[in-house]
């Protein structure tokens, strides 16, 4: 998770709400892999890298900034 892409000192965690697409899919570089929700905000995460995606946050997770989502490789 990219890390200032909220005021963790306002709101520390956010929460999963939707994946784009499956474990082990091939994703493109800038693809938007996933939403989360924080404090009532959607922020869209894209893809860094291409690659394949492997899920580690599932819909409805807890997470923080920095935080791992998912590996791409």
């Amino acid at each position: 998770m990219p890390l200032g892409l909220w005021d963790a000192s306002v709101t520390p965690e956010g929460v999963v709400i939707n994946w784009f697409y499956e474990d082990g899919a091939v994703v493109a570089a800038g693809a938007a892999l996933l939403e989360i929700m924080v404090a009532k905000t959607n922020f869209q995460i894209d893809a860094p890298v291409a690659g394949t995606l492997r899920i580690r946050a599932p819909p409805d997770a807890v997470v923080v900034p920095g935080g791992l989502l998912a590996t791409i490789g």
